[in-house]
């Protein structure tokens, strides 16, 4: 397939590296042609091929909006001229309904979100071997060619509508941060009775398999990165839009502030 990749950085690359040695034809654009992908040898910054069957944005939400996009890159309308129907879908982290507000915002077009759960460190081979693949379908048709996408993967594919997807990243970013923080809370407890909380998190994690590594072992200062911080305080905006009481989601940052 021709598969349109918007945005060079650590997703983008890593998901075009990967459907490369799948076999793909793969073209990234990003305003700069001296991007992540450009220095692992993908081809950026060239003509669009001319039919693309899938374009996957991994941009920040920041700039998926089609104002904000068309002021960094070409426009989507401009990327697609010529490209036939592709299946268009956002790997980030977004707004819960942003695909169906850009439906309506682009006026015949229709995006889908297939969340990416990728750490910087070893985002390609994590691309590579998924648990599994999930697809918020803005259609049947496009449902199905991303199903022949990820086919070769063998690994579980769920469909599920986008609104529902897009709550999935937000919700496991927040979970993660929440795992952190809670271990973060025993530290501050076993400083004070001088017992080394990393221990007490590989004695747990050893001793009960519904404890995770994550959190219990990796934990004593500041979660940070890209996504746990964004994530957690977009879900935590989606609460206080609905007027949903969220002590919890505000306990995980109250914590966080008091690592070092």
């Amino acid at each position: 397939m021709n598969v349109l990749i918007v945005g060079g950085g650590v997703v983008g690359t890593a998901t075009g590296l990967g459907l490369q040695r799948l076999g793909h034809n793969i073209n990234v654009v990003d305003s700069n042609v001296d991007c992540r992908a450009a220095h692992e040898g993908l081809y950026v910054g060239g003509p669009i091929m001319g039919e693309v069957d899938i374009v996957l944005i991994c941009v920040p939400e920041s700039e998926i909006d089609p104002a904000a996009f068309a002021a960094r890159r070409p426009s989507l309308r401009q990327l697609l001229r010529g490209a036939g129907d592709p299946a268009v879908y956002i790997r980030s982290s977004v707004p819960v309904g942003t695909c169906s507000r850009l439906t309506v915002k682009s006026r015949g077009g229709h995006f889908g979100h297939n969340p990416e759960f990728l750490r910087e460190a070893v985002a390609e081979y994590e691309f590579l071997n998924p648990p599994g693949i999930i697809l918020g379908d803005c259609c049947e048709k496009h449902g199905r060619l991303m199903n022949n996408l990820y086919e070769p993967f063998r690994v579980p594919i769920l469909h599920t509508r986008p609104e529902v997807s897009e709550l999935v990243k937000l919700a496991v970013n927040s979970y993660l941060a929440c795992q952190v923080s809670f271990w973060g809370q025993i530290k501050l407890i076993g400083d004070l009775l001088g017992i080394n909380s990393h221990e007490v998190g590989a004695l747990a994690s050893f001793g009960d398999s519904r404890v995770s590594i994550y959190g219990s072992r990796m934990h004593g200062r500041k979660y940070g990165g890209k996504c746990l911080p964004k994530d957690l305080a977009q879900l935590q905006l989606l609460a206080d839009k609905l007027k949903v009481s969220s002590p919890l989601l505000k306990a995980i940052k109250e914590i966080n502030d008091l690592m070092p």
